[in-house]
C-alpha cells in the first residue's frame, strides 16, 4: 500500500492532505469548531464556535467562551448579546450569553445558514434588533453542504 508522504511536506503537507480530505471535516454531520478572535479590551478571553450540520438541514451552533469579564467591568453595557449574521443579510439577535462566577459561558442555537458570522457584542439592552455596542469576539463559520 502507498502512502501519501504528506508528512516530509510538513505544514504545507497538511494543509493539502486536509483540502484534499474535505477540509475541516470530512461530513456534513461532523462537528467542526472555529476559534473566536477577541477584542484587545478583554485579551485574556478566549472563544469558540461549534457547529454541526443536522439531519434536518439545520446547523447546530454552540458559542463557549472563557475568561470573560462581566460586561458591566469591562464595556458601558449590562449583558452580552450572540449573533449569527449570514453572508449576504442583516445580523439576527440569538440570545444572551450569561457569564459565570468563573467568567465561562456557552449559548446553543440552530440556524439554516451555511454561511455566516458569529458575532458577540457589549449591550445595555438583551432585546436589541441590531448590533450597538462594541464588538468582544467574532469568527466566520461555513458549513459544508
Amino acid at each position: 500500500m502507498k502512502t501519501l508522504g504528506f508528512k516530509r511536506w510538513g505544514v504545507g503537507g497538511a494543509l493539502i492532505g486536509t483540502l484534499g480530505l474535505g477540509g475541516v471535516g470530512c461530513s456534513g454531520m461532523h462537528e467542526q469548531t472555529w476559534t473566536m478572535s477577541t477584542t484587545d479590551k478583554i485579551p485574556s478571553a478566549m472563544g469558540k464556535v461549534k457547529v454541526k450540520a443536522e439531519k434536518d438541514g439545520n446547523t447546530r451552533v454552540k458559542v463557549e467562551v472563557a475568561h470573560l469579564a462581566q460586561p458591566a467591568s469591562a464595556f458601558d453595557a449590562t449583558t452580552y448579546v450572540v449573533w449569527l449574521k449570514p453572508e449576504a443579510g442583516r445580523a439576527q439577535n440569538v440570545g444572551v450569553l450569561n457569564v459565570n462566577k468563573k467568567l465561562e459561558g456557552s449559548l446553543e442555537t440552530k440556524t439554516a445558514f451555511k454561511d455566516f458570522s458569529v458575532i458577540v457584542t457589549a449591550e445595555k439592552d438583551a432585546n436589541v434588533t441590531a448590533p450597538s455596542g462594541q464588538s468582544v469576539m467574532d469568527t466566520k463559520v461555513v458549513v459544508p453542504a
